[in-house]
């Protein structure tokens, strides 16, 4: 396979990420794995907007075609989203607590005792 390295602004990868997300939602195709699989590795990227906006777009998307669970052509691709709908969710829970209880970067910090060492 072919790969090339780009570099763009940040904000542009935001925009182009929602716009992938928007595409792909009414879609029916291997773009949906392509952008499910897209959205999961540069989530971590994304600011909190472009986060919001995903998640929004993919809900109101699973709220209007609900019905798209009983149809035998569609239930793969809602299945699909409804999916990522639950991995964004799991994510927000396991960043908030992750924030709150951050680890020490090293087990035991040594104790220095500025008086004795001045001897």
């Amino acid at each position: 396979m072919n790969e090339i390295n780009i570099k763009i602004p940040l904000h542009k990868l935001q925009d182009l990420m929602i716009s992938h997300v928007r595409y792909s939602l009414p879609r029916h195709t291997y773009i949906v794995s392509e952008t499910i699989h897209d959205v999961k590795t540069y989530w971590s990227v994304l600011s909190s907007n472009t986060r919001e906006v995903i998640t929004r777009d993919i809900n109101e998307h699973l709220k209007r075609w609900a019905s798209d669970r009983n149809n035998a052509f569609h239930k793969l691709d809602y299945d699909s989203w409804e999916e990522l709908f639950d991995w964004i969710n799991e994510s927000r829970s396991s960043t908030s607590t992750t924030v709150t209880t951050a680890k020490p970067l090293v087990p035991v910090l040594p104790v220095i005792d500025l008086k004795q060492r001045e001897r």
